[in-house]
């Protein structure tokens, strides 16, 4: 089952905002082994939408639309999937509850403009959207499957949760998944890594793909699940090619594991004076998850005495710094050096050390 997502909205392409959605619904068919082939996105004019209907549906067969089902006059997906499918669009009175019900209790005027967010194309199955009042909905036509979701990502996610998934988790059965496994590597550049990897799966029919996300370089290996048995030895031969320098597999995240290993402690503190801002802007988001309810602090000067661990990072010079972990009477201490030595990849030297700062600390907590 292939998918694709068409993102409609003027506002997508005109830079005021980024197409988050296409990424998310693609994760979520990933993490089912569906594959996503496409990603497209079009301005509100009816003819791009039109040809751009016409294009996900030569490549996919389970396709999701995004946008344009509002009240006001640019919101015309409902009216185009209509036109494309062929099925006459039907008055749906249980939407038409949906919005007063929706809009009343919190004092606005439900308004006439608002009615044609309750029509469908015949045949249909609307999906309630308790985020918000554009209901979505599901269509077959055309030998495709369509989703056809709001725009609000908050939306689409309830939507999601609402039946989407149940739906793709029944549909999926029976299918053969496509599953990637996943290197995190570091300390060499992309060309290095891949060389390692190429020369690992010489004369091996498989799909590989690279991707570098400062400062990792990510290898990734992708086949059918039902080929699984006969790729082992091959993913253990890019392990293997890949060991000195892997730091996390299959997608794992350092600061949500590092963060995740704190939580069991009653206090933190955090003194780093030689990453600038990289560390932080890795830690505050979990951090902020996990810790709220506890104390914790982040100084570039001293670590706080009274937290129940302290975590730590200094210069020693241009390309090492001293990482320490403090937690009771037990210290743990060890210095890191950057394989990166030319003065422009400065950045690139204090991304490593807040990256191998934290597997540190994750070790010995």
């Amino acid at each position: 089952m292939i998918a694709s997502v068409l993102g409609i909205g003027t506002e997508l392409v005109d830079g005021q905002i980024v197409n988050k959605n296409a990424a998310w619904i693609s994760e979520k068919l990933k993490n089912l082994g569906l594959i996503t082939k496409l990603h497209l996105v079009v301005p509100d004019e009816r003819k791009l939408i039109s040809e751009a209907l016409d294009y996900c549906g030569q490549y996919s067969d389970l396709m999701f639309v995004t946008g344009g089902l509002g009240p006001t006059s640019d919101d015309f997906t409902r009216e185009l999937i209509s036109e494309w499918t062929g099925l006459e669009l039907k008055w749906d009175e249980g939407s038409w509850i949906h919005i007063k019900e929706r809009l009343e209790p919190r004092g606005y005027v439900v308004k006439e403009i608002q009615r044609q967010q309750c029509y469908f194309p015949e045949g249909s199955k609307v999906i309630k959207n308790s985020e918000g009042t554009a209901n979505a909905f599901f269509v077959e036509a055309k030998g495709k499957k369509i989703f056809v979701l709001p725009g609000p990502p908050r939306e689409i996610e309830a939507v999601w949760k609402s039946e989407i998934a149940a739906w793709l988790e029944k549909s999926v059965e029976g299918l053969d998944p496509y599953i990637t496994r996943h290197w995190d590597t570091i300390g060499m550049g992309e060309s290095d890594v891949a060389t390692l990897v190429e020369q690992a799966l010489a004369n091996v029919n498989v799909e590989k793909g690279y991707r570098v996300h400062l400062p990792y370089v990510e290898v990734k290996m992708s086949f059918y699940k039902s080929q699984e048995e006969k790729m082992r030895v091959h993913v253990e031969r890019v392990t293997e090619a890949l060991r000195h320098i892997t730091v996390t597999r299959d997608q794992q995240d350092v600061p949500l594991m590092l963060s995740l290993a704190l939580k069991s402690y009653s206090s933190v503190g955090v003194l780093d004076s030689a990453t600038g801002q990289f560390l932080i802007n890795r830690l505050m988001p979990v951090m902020r998850d996990f810790m709220t309810e506890k104390p914790w602090s982040f100084s570039s000067h001293a670590v706080d005495p009274e937290a129940q661990v302290r975590l730590s990072i200094t210069p020693k010079g241009e390309h090492s710094v001293v990482v320490g972990v403090e937690r009771g009477k037990k210290k743990f201490y060890t210095t890191i050096t950057a394989p990166y030595k030319a003065m422009p990849m400065r950045e690139r030297r204090a991304q490593y050390f807040a990256e191998m700062a934290m597997v540190f600390w994750l070790r010995h907590l």
